[in-house]
């Protein structure tokens, strides 16, 4: 038995086939276009296609197709009905997606739920009774398993610890409030507080130097590549 999981990110799509043992066996990626939801669903559906390619494998081999989405996702309903990073607002995606790939069933989770219990099952997690992951990248989400099961919270939002407050009156976030661990941990706030510390800095610093004097070229990596 195979099965095939699409992680979507606020910047890349990452597909991985695995068989039942969990490893995985096959992968693909691309940049995730952000302009509508259609476009998101296409990009989806064309990468898990090539990830079955380069496994060897057709969509009859696989018996559905797993989702992590970023988002307040409506399990019941397929629905995720808000995310701050990408152009969601109650949109049905685990239709849209199943539409794309033959009428395959999908099943979706947020994304950092599904890294969570992911690493429950197979990973770093496993064994535990209660557990908490945070990810990061272009945003910071949080997965939470209590009693082996994951806490969704009343509104499907109960693990968004990126959107906690840590700053008082801090930087605005597009989730619209002030402040949010968000805007200084993910790789978003890496490069926003890269690019305050070099409006201060000489223009001969390290952090100038690496990006050659462009500020556009600045990345998450920038500050520790400079250090």
């Amino acid at each position: 038995m195979y099965y095939l999981g699409i992680d979507l990110g606020g910047t890349n799509i990452a597909v991985g086939v695995v068989d039942e043992n969990n490893p995985i066996i096959a992968r693909a990626t691309s940049k995730t276009k952000v302009d509508s939801p259609e476009q998101v669903a296409d990009a989806m559906a064309e990468t898990a296609r090539a990830a079955l390619a380069n496994a060897g494998l057709t969509l009859d081999d696989v018996p559905w197709v797993g989702l992590g989405s970023p988002g307040t996702i409506n399990k019941a309903t397929g629905i995720i009905e808000f995310a701050n990073n990408l152009p969601f607002s109650n949109t049905p995606m685990e239709q849209m997606l199943s539409q794309r790939l033959d009428g395959k069933k999908v099943l979706m989770e947020n994304d950092a739920n599904a890294a969570a219990y992911g690493e429950y099952m197979a990973g770093a997690l496993k064994g535990a009774d209660n557990a908490v992951a945070i990810t990061l990248g272009t945003g910071v989400g949080g997965g939470i398993i209590i009693d082996h099961k994951i806490y969704s919270g009343s509104n499907f939002a109960g693990a968004e610890l990126g959107h906690t407050v840590i700053v008082v009156d801090g930087r605005p976030c597009t989730c619209g409030r002030l402040g949010c661990w968000e805007t200084y941990a993910s790789a978003t706030g890496l490069i926003k507080t890269t690019k305050e510390h070099m409006e201060k800095a000489p223009k001969d610093s390290a952090l100038w130097t690496i990006v050659g004097g462009d500020m556009d070229k600045v990345n998450g990596r920038t500050a520790f590549d400079a250090m």
